[in-house]
């Protein structure tokens, strides 16, 4: 095979997996696709010659991938480098040690010929592949592995993998609450490796035991896909009525927050969506529980900057019109908790219907680098950015997962339900009910990291307030949607979204949307949010289990590949070496 055909092949499967996941053209993915996007990624893998050949296979696959299906992170003001430069870099190295992974077994382990014809003499290693039935296993077990690298850490970007293909595909999805998303990327990767593995008996004459190898591939990828199913309709068919309801507002202002410095249109425009979706739930008699707004729309930092609220917007105050509403509200801004040493929060604020501030959450996983600057507090840190990048300061991780409890009310669904008539209006607040409330920022609900804790403390919602609209793309606000949906099937908890222009809405704890708002457009969103109750799954009490078991295997794989490698007899080296001293002699 040449090595341009290789190339080809790889950049091929980079361009399937980037049509595979939700792009400008189809906004929600094909999981049909996804099911062979990496298959000329196999074919070419493994006839590489060398670590250095598959890596670059690899490599190429990440990034060509990455470059069509997260092109617009270069829109992140003026940090394309920063975000998408070097993003696809990072990337394309992580699964190009991924392709290093998969050519290990590769590496021809036994005694090839010596220059006498004697087997017993190593002289180098070639290419084989000892236990052949297992390489469609083992291509699946490494693509999981790097999918779980690129989405853990520091540097994690969880974009780009390829079950996010499958986010709209409810009966697979509901697999997510055993194996997270990594369940779906295995039988994806595995189906795709069959089908590179067909493509070479194309044409050609192989052995009986390499066709009993595929069959046998193929019945264990029917049976994966079979119980998965199976699985996925039993999680939907079965009744789960909520424990409590939670009327909120979702406020989508669909305001770009870089044209301005200054907060008061914003403010604006946000109090006159809000007041429509108040006023839509108190037309049917409902009461309002919680009001939301999106990431980042007050600019000004609280504490210092509260008393700014009492007077702007010069209309109606932010204060006074909370006051008037009687509502809580969470509103996403700044809050500097240790201005001396320049920590400052990307935060959610929290107010109660009396305009009190209550209490607030600051985000924990930061954007390398466009949000967080390892070695900030570093006078020459700040100045050497501010020159390189005009952008000195950050946010700064709280490193603290804070809940807040909200008054909801019991649910009238499902068998059993309770209905309580007060016989005395100083009864009636005993109808209401605490739900527990866990408010992820930005691509917070990207990552089980985030989520996780808030699930153990007690979280019985995610309300994510997120601003993508900078992204100016339809493509950027699914993927991130299409990320997030899995935290709601993996912890069988409620995800609701306030964003700025997308995607908000309230997906249920299997994961279906219940209701939504257009992308780009400015509105409000009165929804009547179903709370269930809070349940241990596979998934939240152990994590990325699969993984972590899928490294297992191959680090299996490796010793038993190590022992072929194991240092030659002292005689058979003697032997070596006196017979390129005999071919010297013989060649003069």
């Amino acid at each position: 095979m040449t090595m341009f055909f290789q190339v080809f092949c790889a950049v091929f499967s980079g361009i399937l997996s980037a049509v595979a996941i939700p792009n400008e053209a189809l906004t929600r993915g094909s999981a049909a696709l996804a099911f062979v996007a990496l298959a000329p990624l196999y074919f070419a893998a493994k006839n590489a010659r060398s670590y250095k050949e598959c890596a670059l296979l690899f490599a190429l696959d990440a990034l060509s991938c990455h470059l069509l299906s997260s092109y617009w992170l270069a829109n992140f003001k003026d940090f394309a480098a920063l975000t998408l430069g070097a993003s696809a870099v990072g990337t394309a190295c992580i699964e190009a040690m991924a392709g290093c992974l998969f050519f290990f077994p590769l590496a021809k382990s036994g005694r090839p010929q010596s220059l006498k014809g004697d087997s017993s003499i190593y002289i180098r290693p070639g290419l084989s592949f000892p236990f052949e039935p297992y390489r469609i296993l083992h291509f699946a077990a490494v693509r999981v592995v790097y999918e779980w690298a690129k989405s853990t850490g520091f540097l994690a970007y969880p974009w780009g993998v390829l079950s996010m293909a499958a986010f709209d595909n409810k009966i697979l999805l509901q697999t997510a609450d055993i194996f997270g998303s990594y369940g779906l990327s295995f039988m994806m990767a595995f189906c795709a490796a069959l089908a590179g593995e067909a493509a070479g008996f194309l044409g050609n004459i192989r052995a009986k035991k390499d066709k009993f190898s595929l069959l046998c591939n193929a019945k264990c990828l029917f049976l994966m896909l079979s119980l998965a199913i199976c699985y996925g309709g039993f999680r939907l068919l079965q009744f789960t009525p909520p424990q409590k309801t939670l009327n909120a507002v979702l406020v989508q202002q669909n305001m770009d927050p870089w044209a301005s410095s200054d907060d008061t249109q914003s403010m604006e425009s946000s109090i006159r969506l809000s007041e429509a979706g108040i006023n839509a739930f108190r037309s049917q008699d409902e009461p309002v529980d919680l009001v939301v707004w999106s990431e980042a729309v007050l600019r000004y930092a609280f504490p210092h900057s509260m008393r700014r609220y009492d007077y702007y917007p010069q209309e109606e105050s932010l204060f006074a019109f909370i006051q008037r509403m009687e509502t809580p509200f969470i509103i996403g801004g700044p809050y500097s908790f240790d201005p001396s040493r320049h920590k400052h929060a990307n935060a959610a604020l929290v107010f109660d219907g009396k305009g009190d501030f209550k209490g607030w959450y600051g985000k924990n996983h930061l954007v390398p680098f466009a949000e967080v600057i390892p070695g900030v507090e570093y006078p020459w840190v700040r100045k050497t950015m501010e020159r390189v990048v005009g952008f000195s300061n950050g946010w700064t991780a709280p490193g603290t997962y804070t809940l807040f409890d909200f008054k909801g009310r019991p649910s009238s669904q499902g068998a059993g339900a309770v209905k309580i008539v007060p016989m005395d209006d100083s009864l009636a607040e005993q109808k209401s009910v605490p739900v527990r409330v866990a408010v992820p920022i930005c691509f917070e609900d990207a990552f089980p990291d985030v989520c996780g804790p808030f699930h153990q403390a007690g979280a019985e919602v995610f309300m994510n307030i997120t601003d993508d609209s900078w992204s100016k793309t339809v493509s950027a606000e699914w993927q991130h949607f299409a990320v997030a949906v899995f935290r709601a099937v993996e912890y069988r908890t409620t995800l609701v979204r306030s964003t700025n222009a997308g995607v908000t809405a309230v997906v249920d704890n299997k994961g279906r949307v219940l209701q939504s708002l257009p992308l780009f457009e400015e509105g409000s969103l009165s929804a009547k949010i179903p709370i269930f109750k809070h349940v241990d799954t596979v998934y939240s009490k152990y994590g990325n289990w699969f993984a972590h078991f899928m490294l297992a295997l191959i680090a299996l794989a490796a010793v038993c590949k190590a022992r072929d490698f194991r240092r030659p007899p002292l005689r058979d080296c003697v032997m070596t070496e006196l017979e390129k001293i005999e071919f010297l002699f013989a060649f003069f």
